[in-house]
């Protein structure tokens, strides 16, 4: 009866490892550094223009070791609704054998941070308040919601369209560029016509604005109104 329990068992052990040796077996290893991979380069292609200074968070991936019944690894598949970059994203893991059965399919979350040199306020900078170096300067933020509307220099003469508090960072949709021409101030009148004639009056502009503006000036000579267009500082062209 021994020998008969031994022989059985010894025949289980074999036939488990017959079955082991046709198998793949995927480690949470493994798997966490494929999905990793893929993912990294992934992002890293999104942001690059941005920064390269990254870091990315992955939660999700089942920490277990999955058998298949195949000698060859498994595909892996990377599924995203959204194919734009975005600080969050879940994303689904499909792992399939060589015949596209479904072994085994879990969601996972993906968090990216992204750090910057970015304009940022030193002080209180109020609305309507010129954004200038006395106010402003450059500090290491992360930026994943903000990449298109950051700000990496305060050279340029920019109005806050907001109030700022300290240590906010300076987007770009709340800033209008300084105006080069302000209401009420004296202007040159730039008449320009097609064929290449040039007048110039002295006049009056009734609205501020900034270059590429329009706006409305009043010549000093005909008392008359036009929309012109502001070029520089105290210069506006009317194209006749």
């Amino acid at each position: 009866m021994k020998k008969i329990i031994k022989n059985l068992i010894f025949l289980i052990f074999m036939l488990a490892i017959e079955q082991s040796a046709y198998c793949y077996t995927l480690t949470n290893e493994e798997l966490t550094n494929i999905i990793s991979l893929n993912i990294s380069k992934e992002i890293k292609s999104m942001v690059s223009k941005y920064s390269d200074d990254i870091k990315i968070n992955i939660t999700g991936i089942p920490k277990e070791t999955i058998q298949t019944n195949e000698n060859i690894r498994p595909k892996i598949e990377i599924l995203s609704q959204n194919s734009k970059f975005q600080p969050n994203l879940y994303k689904r893991i499909v792992i399939k054998d060589s015949k596209n059965n479904i072994i085994k399919a879990f969601p996972i979350n993906v968090r990216t941070y992204v750090y910057k040199n970015v304009l940022v306020a030193n002080t209180i900078i109020p609305y309507n308040a010129e954004i200038n170096p006395k106010n402003s300067n450059l500090e290491k933020r992360e930026i994943s919601k903000y990449l298109d509307k950051v700000l990496y220099d305060n050279s340029k003469n920019y109005i806050a369209g907001r109030n700022y508090s300290k240590g906010s960072i300076i987007l770009k949709d709340s800033l209008k560029e300084k105006a080069l021409v302000l209401k009420d101030s004296c202007v040159d009148i730039i008449f320009l016509s097609n064929k290449g004639l040039k007048i110039t009056l002295q006049g009056k502009a009734l609205k501020e604005g900034g270059i590429g503006d329009t706006i409305l000036v009043r010549s000093n000579k005909y008392n008359k109104i036009y929309n012109a267009t502001v070029n520089s500082p105290n210069e506006v062209i009317v194209r006749i």
